[in-house]
């Protein structure tokens, strides 16, 4: 097989993030920048979310894989150096899936750019930092920065923490972030979906179902306890018409647990943490 167009996606981590804070979140986008330099492909797409990744790359399948699993090996190391979680990776595994028509390739893009969205962290997905959807359609607008040709090397070590050779091109943030525009193919998108509206009308449709029932992820895909703790009020109001856990009864609780595990495909410590229930009792209830 020669060069196509790829989804890289891992499995959630049930009971760890892989991104647990904004400087997280950081040297996450940087690992990008710096990884992709180093493999024959090209980044259409991603999304970084608390304890799982995706990306839409275009390249051979090989070079698809290699490029996961370096990005993997790179939040392992982070993780171990931050934490102190030597194994919090080790299990996780990296999905690839080949993407063999123009109608899958759009829904795909769609599907990682609006992870925030279905997760309850934002309701506009161009908000959201740690993905490419702000990069699309911008009209040509400049995104404000320093060229790293423009720094010292000492400088370059200190904003970036790393002393990989990067292009001089690349363009770093106040927050020390390699933009992602520096990296991702923009154009491609574009071309993908013609207008803006089009992109739009494709994120804020629900096609998370249709999307892991083809990609047979449907119940591997996990999220994190944050993003269920953020939309559990409304599920709370909307199936037992009250406004909060400590309203709920017993017997409502029970019947919580097997709410969130079809809703949000949660593991059993997650659920007892969310409930407030011992998780040998979730265990048995789901």
């Amino acid at each position: 097989m020669g060069k196509g167009y790829f989804h890289v996606s891992s499995h959630g981590l049930e009971r760890n993030d892989i991104f647990k804070n904004r400087e997280d979140f950081v040297q996450g986008m940087n690992d990008i920048a710096i990884i992709v330099l180093g493999f024959d492909v090209v980044i259409l797409a991603f999304c970084l979310m608390s304890n799982h990744f995706h990306f839409v790359l275009y390249g051979t399948r090989s070079e698809c894989v290699r490029f996961a699993e370096e990005y993997k090996r790179r939040c392992s190391i982070r993780m171990r150096y931050s934490a102190g979680d030597v194994h919090a990776m080790k299990d996780v595994e990296v999905q690839l899936f080949h993407v063999d028509s123009a109608e899958y390739l759009e829904n795909v893009i769609a599907y990682v750019l609006r992870n925030p969205i279905a997760a309850g962290i934002c309701m506009m997905p161009y908000h959201y930092m740690w993905s490419s959807m702000s990069l699309y359609f911008t009209g040509g607008k400049q995104y404000q920065g320093k060229s790293l040709n423009e720094m010292s090397e000492r400088k370059r070590f200190r904003t970036i923490k790393s002393r990989a050779c990067l292009p001089d091109h690349y363009v770093v943030d106040e927050l020390g972030m390699i933009l992602p525009s520096c990296y991702v193919d923009v154009g491609s998108v574009e071309k993908i979906f013609k207008h803006p509206a089009r992109l739009m009308a494709a994120v804020s449709r629900k096609i998370e179902a249709d999307v892991e029932v083809a990609l047979g992820i449907s119940d591997s895909v996990t999220m994190s306890y944050d993003e269920i703790k953020t939309q559990l009020p409304d599920l709370i109001r909307k199936e037992f018409g009250k406004d909060s856990l400590n309203q709920l009864s017993m017997d409502q609780r029970i019947k919580l647990c097997l709410l969130i595990k079809r809703n949000f495909r949660a593991g059993v410590k997650q659920i007892a943490r969310l409930t407030h229930l011992d998780p040998n009792v979730v265990s048995k209830v789901i």
